[in-house]
This record gives structure tokens, sequence and C-alpha cells, in this order.
């Protein structure tokens, strides 16, 4: 309703359509989708087309607006019928269904100045935009009031959505700390500072930031706002930063740059770090007045020159190798490889071969010293592929064949010479080859034959040779002349037959010899033992019956060599019969003490017998083991100080077995001597020893009883400490059961 002199007007009587159409006010309603409801005339004439061909175009097609808060206004972008644009100022409401009511204010540039406002402002916003530097503006309380599209991009916002944001929620705290201490610092008389800064991008990486801040003031000296302006510096730092990393890769590597002028002296002008590794002050090479044909060996100086004036134009390296003076006055080898680099300039890298043409020529050396014994070695030596394919073979084994290398190489192994003669030894190879290259070592002898007709034995092996990785890469064939060993061994093989048949005939000889004596011995101490005892009739003189007595001593001396003898000769010849039964170890002990003790008594020396209680029974030739511990125990009383003892000691081992220790206090044995006490006739070689008697049987018998048992004879001795030997029977012969009396004899 309208009021008009004092009364209300209906409003419904007001055509709005033909005021909106008739209005010289060029206006549009835009609905909620931003597309164009309606326009009036004015505002076609604007953009110069027809009212009908705006129906329903977005705005955005004609008219670059805000279409932000419906109160604002400003300056929009008109887009004309023919392509052109221009700016006018315009003014905006917001409709109640979300639409809004564009109205273009048609007033001359000249005399507008809101549009001189905004058109400033907006080239200024261009101006700020198109820089390249970073540029934002922010009160004290880092509230943002300006950026341009670089600053933004680096948080990837635009402009517009940074402003009235705090640099609190942008920032990291180091940078905000940063920016607060400039805050503080600043001062009216030194309101700026600059310094280089690590800040985030938007893309999640850090970028160098080199800024500069000024800070404004107002009267009072408040700080009113900070013009904030950056470059970024990344790409330098990372320049830098490659520049450092290269300049460490060259300090460290072996390869030295340098350049010089082709004239003269060759006036060295460059010379990168490192040039210290050649032993070369790198100041003395840049003073000006120091030459590469300067720091050249004097003999070299010329093939240096004549080098570089050979060098092509083209770029394309030339290598040369020469020596070096260092500043020690040492020589230095140098490998350098150079190009021009320009009208009357070369460059060059170098690099000291020093060590590896010393390392070369000791390598040389080797491969000419192992050449030299490789071909002239006795040996039949060479080297094969896996697969057998000949690569090499030294003189010595090409003499044999009477061949060149190059007839042989390549061929397999088994095609050689070496093997036609055989081709069972061929099939041997082949099959020893196979086994090589699966990694086996592969041995075995066979015979060869020159082509004159000599034949040789060898023994020959092939030998895998692996590489780091473990696979066999190479075999080694070597072969060795073992024909006089083969000759020597058919000889050693004919003596060793004659020798045990002339040592069978000599046992056989001592058995029947031993038999023989033995009749007429035993018609000697039958006809001396009747003489002693008078059976018929008492001899009256006293030396006779003294001549009676000796000879029935002698002769049961006699008998028991005899019997040794005999005893020996079995052995030798393989016969021992052993009469098994299941006998008490106590009992065994006692018969053997009782023999011994005797014997002792005669010689001054105590005997001790100490049986361990609960011993199994074992199953042996009783006779046999009492024999044993009899000749042992004879030999530890035969050499026995009087005063001393002889201790016959019965235990239970570990391993279940039974062992005869008799320990004697004696004048013992050298240890060179240890072993050939048990052979057969043989003694210490000591004169108390030899002074005592006997033909040196008694512990090879003893050791043949014991080892016919399946048991073990030891024995140990110090000369004037005594002597222990030890009898085991083995485990298997111990029968339990019962337990055994400790018994202990003195």
């Amino acid at each position: 309703m309208t009021k008009r002199k004092g009364a209300l007007v209906q409003a419904g009587a007001i055509d709005w359509s033909s005021v909106f159409a008739a209005s010289l006010a060029a206006t549009c309603v835009v609905g909620a989708d931003g597309r164009i409801r309606a326009a009036n005339d004015a505002f076609a004439r604007q953009i110069g087309v027809e009212v009908s061909s705006l129906a329903d175009v977005p705005l955005d097609e004609v008219l670059a607006v805000d279409g932000g808060d419906a109160s604002r206004g400003g300056v929009a972008f008109l887009r004309l019928g023919d392509g052109e644009t221009r700016s006018v100022p315009y003014t905006q409401a917001r409709l109640p269904d979300g639409g809004r009511v564009v109205t273009l204010t048609e007033v001359a540039d000249e005399h507008c100045v809101i549009c001189k406002v905004y058109s400033s402002r907006e080239k200024f916003r261009t101006a700020i935009d198109d820089q390249s530097e970073l540029i934002c503006r922010f009160r004290p309380d880092l509230t943002i009031t300006l950026v341009n599209r670089q600053f933004a991009a680096l948080f990837g916002y635009s402009p517009r959505a940074m402003i009235d944001r705090n640099l609190r929620d942008l920032l990291p705290d180091t940078i905000v700390t940063t920016v607060l201490e400039f805050l503080g610092a600043a001062t009216p008389a030194e309101p700026a500072s600059a310094r280089e800064e690590l800040w985030p991008h938007g893309d999640g990486t850090e970028r160098w930031i080199s800024w500069r801040r000024y800070a404004v003031f107002d009267s009072t000296g408040r700080i009113t706002a900070v013009q904030s302006v950056g470059r970024d510096t990344t790409q330098r730092h990372r320049a830098e930063k490659e520049r450092v990393r290269l300049a460490a890769m060259v300090s460290r590597s072996p390869v030295v740059g340098l350049a010089w002028r082709t004239e003269g002296n060759f006036p060295i002008d460059y010379a990168t770090e490192n040039v210290g590794r050649l032993r070369i002050g790198r100041a003395r090479l840049l003073e000006g007045r120091t030459g590469l044909l300067d720091i050249v060996h004097p003999d070299d100086a010329s093939a240096l020159a004549l080098w570089v004036d050979s060098c092509p134009e083209g770029g394309t390296p030339l290598p040369l190798t020469v020596r070096l003076l260092d500043d020690d006055g040492g020589e230095r080898w140098l490998s350098i490889s150079a190009w021009r680099a320009g009208e009357g300039r070369m460059e060059a890298v170098l690099l000291d071969i020093t060590e590896q043409r010393a390392a070369s020529l000791a390598l040389r050396e080797r491969e000419r010293r192992f050449k030299a014994i490789f071909d002239h070695t006795f040996e039949f030596i060479g080297l094969l592929t896996p697969e057998g394919r000949m690569i090499e073979a030294n003189e010595t084994a090409l003499a044999f064949v009477e061949t060149e290398e190059e007839t042989v190489y390549g061929k397999y192994f088994w095609d050689t010479p070496w093997w036609r003669h055989s081709p069972a030894d061929q099939e041997r190879l082949k099959d020893g080859v196979a086994r090589a290259a699966r990694g086996e070592f592969v041995r075995f002898e066979s015979s060869h034959r020159t082509p004159r007709g000599r034949e040789i034995h060898v023994d020959f092996s092939l030998r895998p040779i692996r590489d780091e990785g473990g696979t066999v890469i190479f075999l080694v064939p070597e072969g060795r002349d073992i024909t006089h060993l083969k000759q020597t061994e058919a000889a050693l093989l004919a003596a060793t037959r004659e020798a045990e048949a002339a040592n069978r005939s000599k046992t056989q000889f001592l058995a029947v010899m031993s038999h023989e004596l033995r009749t007429p011995l035993n018609a000697v101490l039958g006809y001396s033992e009747v003489m002693q005892a008078g059976l018929f009739g008492v001899l009256e003189s006293e030396r006779y019956r003294g001549y009676v007595d000796a000879i029935h001593a002698s002769g049961r001396h006699l008998l028991g060599i005899i019997d040794d003898i005999l005893e020996i000769s079995r052995i030798e010849l393989g016969v021992v019969e052993l009469s098994e039964d299941e006998s008490v170890v106590p009992d065994l002990v006692g018969r053997a003490a009782q023999i011994l003790a005797n014997r002792a008594a005669e010689a001054g020396v105590a005997l001790q017998v100490d049986v361990e209680p609960n011993l199994p029974a074992l199953r042996c030739d009783a006779r046999r083991v009492i024999q044993v511990l009899v000749n042992v125990g004879f030999n530890g009383i035969k050499f026995t100080r009087r005063g001393g003892f002889v201790r016959l000691v019965v235990s239970r081992e570990e391993d279940g077995s039974l062992a005869f220790a008799v320990h004697d206090d004696g004048v013992g044995i050298a240890p060179e001597n240890l072993d050939k006490v048990w052979e057969p006739f043989a003694q210490a070689d000591n004169a108390l020893v030899r002074g005592k008697g006997g033909v040196g049987l008694g512990l090879a018998i003893t050791k043949a009883f014991v080892e016919a048992h399946g048991g073990t004879a030891r024995l140990e001795s110090e000369p004037g400490r005594g002597t222990t030997v030890t009898l085991r029977f083995p485990a298997e012969r111990c029968l339990d059961s019962g337990p055994a009396t400790r018994e202990h004899v003195a």
C-alpha cells in the first residue's frame, strides 16, 4: 500500500512489470541458481543484445559480479555482445527466495568516484598478483589483511579466502615464534628485518623463503601492520646443496679436473679442490706461473706437447699416460683424458694410477713366474671347462704326447692324444668330469702311452674350481708319473713276500727246535731231580750236590726260555688258541699272586694285591690270563730294587671293561724305548735292564694274549719313578654273575 495526502492507496493497482520494463536503471533478476529470470531493456542495451535472448542465461556469462553479501556492490566486468568487455559499477540486493536483483549504474568513468576507486583497487590487485614475490600484510595480532596469489598458493587457498585468517592457524609454531620475535624487536628507528626461513608448502613439501618484513607504525609509535615480501629461494638452496654435494664427491673422487692454456709451458688456470691427491699444492698450480709442462717428468714433456697438438677439435677425449713430479720430487703415474674446450684451451681429467700400475706390473710378473712354474713342472697340468673341453695344458703334458696347444684347444679332454689309446680310461674320464662338474674331487690311476710307445703309470685327479657363489667354473686335471713308484711297489711286494716266507720258515724252525730241545732237556731235569732226591743213594760230595742243583736250576731256566720261544713262534704263525671259561677274578689274581710271592720274597720286594669288590666273572682262558699277570709281575719284581714294591690292582672301568694294573717303583723305562719293549726279543737299552737277564719275550707274549681276548695292553713309565702296565679286557667279556670280595695281600 502507498500513502498519499493522508490517505492509503491500494498497491495492487500499480503495474510493476511495466515499471520494471520502462525503468532507466539497467536491472536484472537472478534466480538462486545464478540464471537470469528477467531483465529490462536498459540492461539489454548495456550488453548490446535483445531482452529475449537473456532469459535463463547464467549471469556469469554476461557479467562477472560477487555473488556474496547482498548489500555489497562494486565494479563488475560486463561482457558485451560484440565480444568486448568493460567495467561498470553495480549494486545487488538479496531476494527472499535466494535470488538477487542486480542493477548497473550508467555513469561515465570520469564522473564516478566509486568506479575510480574500484578500478584503482582492481589495478592494484592485478599488480600484486602479477608479482613473483610472496606478499602478505597482517596486523600485530597476525590477522591477514592482504595476500597475493603466490603467497596463497603456499597453503593451497585463493587470496580472498585468506583475508581475515590468522597466521597462527596456517604456520608452524617455529615460524610464528619468529614473526612474534620480529614484532617484539621492531622499532620506528629499525622497522625492517630480513631472514631466510623454512616454510611449509601446500603440496606437503618444505620451501626456503627469504623474507623482508617491514613494520608500519602510527603517530604514537604503535605497530599497526606488517608488510612482508618474500622470495622463494628453494632452488638456490637446492643448487647450493647440490654444489656442496658435488664438491664433496669431487674431494673424495680419485679423478682430478684440470684446465690449461695451450701456449708456452701450458699455464694451468683451473684445478679441482682434490688436486692434492696428486701431492701437488693447489695454490702453486693456480698462482699463474706454473704450467703443465713444469710438473710433468722431463722425459715425458715432449710426448705431452705432441699429444696436445694432435688433440682433435671435435671434443673427443684423447688419453695419455705420463709421469708427474709431485711437490716432494717423487714420480706419480697419471692417466690423462683431455679435450679441447675452446680456442687455445684444454680441459682434462687426471687419474693417479701409480699403485694400479705397480700392481699391474706385479701381476704380470706373478703371471710370468706362474707360467714358468706351470709349464716346467714335472707334473701334467691343464685347465678344462666344466663340460670337459680343453682350455690349457702345460708344456710337460704337451711334450709327452708330442703335440701343440692349438691341436687340443677346445676338444673334449677324452678325445685328446693322452686318452685315445684306452677306451676304458676314456669312459672313466667322462664319468670323472661329470662328477667333478658337480663339485666332487675325483682321483684314480691310469696308464698313458707316448707316440713312440713308452707307457707310464699316472696318478690322475680332477679338482673343481668354484667362483664366489659356489658354482664350478673350471676343472683342473693333474697327472703325476708314478711309474717308478709302481716298480718300487712291485719290488717291495716281492721282498715282503720273501721276508714273510723267510719269517715263517724261521718261526717253524724255532718251533721245531724248541720241541726237539725239550726232549733232552726233560731228561736232564729228570735225572738231576733224581740225584737231588737221592733216590739211588746220597751224593756224598757237597760240591757234587751243588753241581746238581746248578744243573737243575739252569735246566729249568732253559726250559722257560724254550717255552717262551715256542709260544712266540705259535703267535707269529697265528696259532693262538684260547680255552675260554667263566673265571672268578679274585681266584685268577690269587693264583698269580702265589706264583709271584716266592720271587718277590727272594728279591726283597713287597707284593701288594688290591681287588675291587663286586667284580663280575670274566670269560677268558684262565691259564693265559694267569700267565700274562705273572709275566708282567715278574718284570716288575725283576726291575725293582730291594725294599721297593709291586702292586697288582684290579678294577672296573667306566665303560664296563676290566683293568688289571701292575705298578712298581723300579728303574723305569726311557720314553724312546716304550714301544720297543713290546717287540719280541727286544729290551730297553739300559745296562741295569740288560743285566737282569731274559730274552725279551714276556711282554710280547702278554700283549698277544690280551689282544687275543679283544683287550689292550698299555705301558706308562718314567725313568727312576717306576712303571705301570695296564691290561684291559673288554666289557663284553665281563659276566655280572655276583659280587666279588676285595682281597688285599701285602
